[in-house]
């Protein structure tokens, strides 16, 4: 059995949708891009993935432990192997294991979501130059039929664009979480959040981990009353900067956040 999944290779996600299907006794076999080969076994299996390098996969694949070696994948970027690996033993059965090294991670995600944005692209070319030359044919011919088959192959193809498109944007909100978790915002797009904050007795301290995990702080300035003024270059939404602001902030403080398409509050003075 074969299914296409647009997953980060060795991402938790890829893992636990894989567990899902071991419990059904449907074993990961192959992989090949996207595309993932199961084999029906009688046993369930419990499947596990980490990146490691050319001579720790033949050290595995070599020695004899509970851990059977299902497949490998050799990744581009960055130069390393994802290994899948399963036991059926009861005791591992409900074994969870910390995801790999997020760095990793990241960039495999990056290099994954520009196959899949150069796919979508390539794809949009192809099928509108398809696409007209049908309709041109179609007209040429004065068949209606041929213009039916026309406009059914346009809406599978838009079908198929669109869960491409849907397979890039869940690959981005893994991605938007992976450079939080890694502070790796280099060639990342990061739209600028405006928060104003009321009531603060000092400047803000940008570099605790909780704040400097979410970008890049500027103060632009502050009022005599406590109000103060900051811009945040972002991947967050509004609610996790709120979040992240409470542990810093007195709690009689109140935040205001507004995106880089809103306006400052009214009655805001520097």
């Amino acid at each position: 059995m074969w299914k296409h999944r647009f997953l980060i290779k060795g991402s938790q996600q890829e893992t636990e949708w894989l567990n899902r299907l071991a419990k059904k006794h449907y074993l990961l076999a192959g992989i090949r891009g996207n595309w993932y080969q199961f084999e029906r076994v009688e046993t369930s299996y419990r499947v596990f993935s980490e990146y490691v390098s050319q001579d720790v996969v033949t050290a595995m694949t070599e020695e004899k432990s509970a851990f059977k070696v299902l497949v490998t994948v050799q990744l581009q970027d960055p130069d390393v192997q994802v290994v899948y690996t399963g036991s059926d033993q009861p005791i591992l059965q409900t074994t969870t294991m910390a995801p790999s090294d997020p760095q990793v991670r990241l960039k495999v995600a990056l290099h994954l979501r520009d196959q899949a944005m150069n796919t979508i692209n390539l794809s949009l070319f192809a099928g509108v130059v398809v696409w007209g030359l049908m309709i041109i044919f179609a007209i040429r011919q004065g068949s209606d039929t041929f213009i039916s088959w026309a406009v059914l192959v346009s809406l599978i193809g838009i079908f198929a664009l669109l869960r491409l498109y849907r397979a890039a944007h869940n690959l981005q909100k893994q991605i938007v979480k992976l450079r939080r978790d890694t502070d790796e915002y280099d060639g990342a797009w990061m739209p600028t959040m405006h928060v104003f904050i009321n009531q603060l007795t000092a400047d803000l301290d940008v570099e605790s981990a909780d704040l400097k995990s979410l970008g890049r702080w500027t103060l632009v300035g502050h009022s005599k009353k406590g109000q103060y003024w900051y811009d945040l270059q972002t991947l967050a939404n509004e609610k996790e900067i709120k979040q992240s602001l409470r542990v810093d902030i007195p709690t009689t403080a109140t935040v205001n956040v507004f995106s880089w398409l809103g306006l400052a509050p009214v009655m805001w003075f520097v």
